[in-house]
């Protein structure tokens, strides 16, 4: 039997993520059923293929998808995908209110990663000589979110760990310039509890 298993991060869809995720939150599932579900995901084999391979080659895959699964991501701020290339949002500082309210709330949830990828990354509209571009305008997420299913998994973990980054650097700035006794409290978001084991943290 020939199987093609993800050798890198790049290789995993995000849908896939979801759907690991999603599959590993159930109740009373054990180790055994949680690398079973692993292997028919990444590698697309049925239950039945997977009974009939050998201890040794099931976990000769599963350890090659955990591999995967935990290579470093670089952040990428354009990617292209079904012949379109996505802009990471050049200008979070000015997202108006209906792109904020709508990051909030998806932020935090892994069944709507892909929801968030669509605010986060919008088709390119214009392109200078000096690499600065511009992203179409935001309409809500009901366009693009179904595309981002297959965004590969490198490109989403890079985007949310430089946005936390990124969330994180200004939550001290406004600590650092507010009340300097402490009196004004500013909330964090968690952004990242979706990451979960398996993934880098």
């Amino acid at each position: 039997m020939k199987v093609i298993i993800p050798e890198n991060i790049s290789d995993i869809s995000l849908k896939q993520f979801q759907e690991i995720v999603e599959f590993t939150e159930k109740d009373d599932i054990s180790e055994a059923e949680i690398k079973a579900e692993k292997i028919r995901i990444f590698t697309c084999l049925s239950y039945k293929q997977i009974e009939s391979i050998s201890k040794s080659d099931f976990d000769t895959l599963v350890n090659s998808i955990d591999e995967a699964l935990n290579k470093p991501a670089e952040f990428e701020n354009t990617f292209e995908m079904a012949g379109i290339t996505f802009g990471f949002h050049p200008n979070l500082d000015q997202m108006n209110t209906s792109e904020y309210t709508d990051l909030m709330t998806y932020s935090g949830n892994t069944d709507e990663l892909h929801k968030l990828m669509a605010i986060l990354f919008r088709p390119i509209a214009d392109k200078d000589l000096l690499g600065n571009y511009t992203i179409v305008k935001y309409d809500g997420t009901a366009e693009f979110a179904n595309k981002m299913l297959e965004t590969p998994l490198h490109i989403v973990n890079g985007a949310l760990m430089f946005f936390f980054h990124l969330s994180k650097e200004l939550q001290n700035n406004i600590q650092k310039y507010s009340n300097p006794k402490g009196a004004a409290k500013v909330k964090q978001h968690q952004i990242f509890g979706l990451l979960g084991d398996g993934m880098q943290q």
